[in-house]
């Protein structure tokens, strides 16, 4: 009958030989009990173990330690065994660690719908790293090395999976000062003051453009005034006097709240232009993303739609 079984590796303790490793690498008893978190006593008894076991001096003790020839033979054959063995852990550990859940979004609305609420999202995953990206345009999702993106516009993204988070609505707002000015007719005031753009790409007066379709404000020219980057920073521009600005005030509740940012006109409209959580279907089941596309899906839901 053949035996198939390998041949059973005949080696000392382990704790052992990593004892005389450390003291091998050292040349002190002290230096490796501080090293391998035992006391210096411990150390000691391991390598003599091993002596006993190997049936050979590896350490000179008398006068400052010294390696023995058998010693020196053995040290780099453990200290290249050890080290190799780290490596492979730490490649192991490295390629099933959590990583990171990245994501794209629009400045101003992660700034300001989304800042607000993530602790609540990271003290539920508070195993999970989140790298949040927030470029001025909507990015090349299926090719780029994001995990998922929130996109704003005009919703034409084919073989993704899409979720509606908020749908745009847009207001004229200023400052309170320019608001005393205005009357009923918001065409007249409109025309007096410059207009505030946030660029969509190569359209400059696109927020504008799309209100006055909307709200029948036939004659006014919107291809004027001051454009911009960020929703932010025209609103902050309004409260500063520099003109009107058109933007959905959900995301900016606390200007509005305070004063400082005025409503002049109810004229509200629905762009067609909305929010939306971008996914591929292939990955919507991975933990972190699946974990982040309920929680934001949950957050929006029925408030803003």
């Amino acid at each position: 009958m053949t035996n198939d079984r390998p041949p059973r590796r005949r080696l000392p303790p382990l704790n052992a030989l990593r004892a005389f490793e450390a003291v091998a690498r050292s040349l002190s008893f002290t230096k490796a009990a501080d090293q391998l978190l035992v006391t210096q006593s411990a150390v000691s008894r391991q390598v003599k173990n091993l002596e006993d076991i190997l049936g050979v001096q590896l350490l000179k003790r008398k006068g400052p330690l010294e390696l023995t020839e058998e010693g020196r033979k053995l040290l780099p054959v453990l200290t290249g065994s050890f080290d190799r063995i780290a490596e492979v852990i730490a490649g192991i550990k490295v390629a099933h660690a959590n990583p990171p859940l990245t994501l794209s979004m629009p400045p101003t609305f992660t700034r300001r719908m989304l800042m607000p609420r993530l602790a609540d999202f990271q003290q539920k995953n508070p195993d999970l790293e989140l790298r949040i990206e927030t470029p001025a345009t909507n990015i090349e999702f299926a090719s780029a090395p994001i995990d998922m993106a929130i996109f704003f516009g005009f919703n034409r993204v084919d073989a993704l999976v899409t979720d509606l988070l908020m749908i745009e609505e847009m207001t004229p707002v200023c400052s309170p000062r320019l608001a005393a000015e205005a009357g009923n007719d918001i065409v007249d005031f409109l025309r007096k003051h410059p207009l505030l753009h946030v660029r969509q790409g190569e359209d400059l007066w696109q927020c504008w453009t799309i209100f006055a379709e909307q709200a029948g404000l036939n004659g006014l020219a919107v291809d004027r005034g001051v454009v911009m980057g960020t929703a932010d920073l025209v609103v902050e521009s309004a409260i500063n006097d520099g003109g009107v600005a058109m933007v959905d005030v959900r995301l900016f509740p606390d200007e509005v709240r305070s004063g400082r940012l005025a409503v002049p006109f109810r004229h509200t409209v629905k762009s067609g232009r909305s929010y939306y959580l971008v996914s591929r279907a292939e990955e919507i089941e991975i933990p972190r993303i699946a974990a982040f596309r309920a929680w934001v899906i949950d957050q929006f839901a029925g408030a803003f739609a």
